[in-house]
């Protein structure tokens, strides 16, 4: 990787403006963004308590912000391509910061609700934005490594929130934790702002922006891209539902304390760090920057973790750890593989692509929460809710497998 040239006179000084420095700065968006997906499954014993109902009514709160991303993802994405990086995570971020901050304030539920929606479509634009910054500043042997650091950030964002989160619900209430992961929102917002996110100066892949409904429109035709949100219907929808009813299931069925949730919690995002950059290693230089064989076999390696816990997690502590390892790297740790695999997918339109298939994958996890919480409710127990998520995991593995390969070089323009 090599420095970026230096901007024309009259464009913007932007301090954040190399290879490097610009995966740091994406890895830190991620991680200070994070704290809103991924805090909000940890409230659910206690928002669950304070409402007095199910898990069902519970996870409605978390689903709300899931909700915003899948309405925002689409228009997201595609504003990405049309707009730039840069502009469209900034206006996104402030939008999700303002939001948050009014959500301590919200005198109703559906209010609190309504708020999170509107900042989830602000977070939407994070993950399409990013995922066009690496496709334009890493060439494909190296790429899907960056990515994987890049959403380490994420893991980074979810073990912090396992800190926080239980901590400040148990001293002041679950709507204090908002008042965080505002003030983190506001951070990225800066970031965001010092940060040459579109890519090197003269980069052709900027040089010439497609319309927004033309880019979502070509994305609907074009198969690999559907067949890739299908699979993320799935596995999104999986990794949602293993990290919200992972600290219930630790509290609630192994009556474990809410100290001890909140580390199993903290140790599922930390393998989830680990398999997001192991398996982009894997992807970028064993397997030659092919993705399908990697992005399958973790899939599969889901499914086995799942039968263990469904099978074995309450026999001793030892498996139940094990299997959170193995689902953390697994369940948890496959973006840097799959959200490399989208970007070349997308090609051109690495954007819209990326916001479309986020939209229907976080579709997955706003549909996906709820409904196992009404299966636990029904009284389901949580080994056969384990055990469906072995069986989607392996689906997921036959949707990867008919996905084209995408080993092409992108442009010699694109830093090394």
């Amino acid at each position: 990787m090599t420095s970026a040239p230096r901007p024309a006179a009259g464009g913007p000084a932007l301090p954040i403006k190399t290879a490097r420095s610009v995966l740091a700065a994406t890895f830190a968006l991620h991680a200070l963004t994070a704290s809103a997906p991924y805090g909000l499954p940890a409230l659910l014993p206690f928002v669950r308590r304070d409402l007095g109902g199910g898990y069902f009514e519970a996870a409605l709160v978390s689903s709300a912000f899931l909700l915003g991303i899948v309405a925002g993802s689409p228009i997201a994405g595609g504003a990405v391509d049309a707009f730039g990086v840069r502009r469209s995570i900034v206006v996104g971020t402030a939008i999700a910061t303002a939001m948050l901050a009014f959500v301590p304030g919200a005198p109703f539920l559906w209010l609190a609700c309504t708020l999170l929606v509107a900042a989830g479509i602000g977070y939407s634009v994070l993950t399409p934005g990013t995922n066009a910054a690496m496709l334009a500043w890493f060439t494909q042997r190296r790429r899907a490594t960056a990515v994987g650091i890049k959403q380490t950030g994420v893991s980074v964002g979810g073990i912090a929130a396992a800190s926080f989160v239980p901590a400040v619900s148990l001293a002041w209430g679950w709507k204090a934790s908002f008042h965080v992961i505002a003030l983190f929102y506001a951070a990225a917002l800066v970031i965001a702002w010092l940060t040459r996110l579109d890519g090197p100066p003269g980069s052709a892949t900027h040089a010439v922006r497609p319309s927004l409904g033309g880019a979502i429109a070509a994305m609907l035709g074009h198969r690999p891209t559907m067949l890739l949100a299908a699979d993320g219907f799935l596995r999104v929808g999986i990794q949602y539902a293993f990290l919200t009813y992972l600290i219930a299931y630790a509290i609630d069925s192994l009556h474990l304390p809410v100290a001890w949730g909140a580390v199993i919690y903290a140790l599922a995002h930390l393998f989830g760090a680990a398999g997001r950059v192991g398996w982009g290693w894997i992807s970028d230089r064993i397997f030659h920057g092919r993705r399908r064989g990697p992005y399958a076999a973790i899939a599969a390696t889901a499914a086995a973790g799942f039968a263990l816990l469904a099978l074995a997690g309450p026999v001793h502590w030892a498996i139940l750890l094990a299997c959170v390892a193995i689902l953390g790297l697994s369940a948890a740790g496959f973006q840097g593989v799959g959200l490399s695999l989208l970007a070349e997918v997308g090609g051109k339109r690495a954007g819209a692509a990326s916001g479309l298939v986020n939209a229907l994958s976080f579709l997955g996890a706003t549909l996906m929460v709820p409904l196992c919480g009404q299966l636990l409710d029904a009284g389901a127990s949580f080994a056969t809710l384990f055990a469906i998520l072995a069986a989607m995991s392996l689906l997921t593995a036959v949707i990867t497998l008919a996905l084209p390969s995408t080993t092409h070089e992108p442009p010699a323009h694109v830093v090394r």
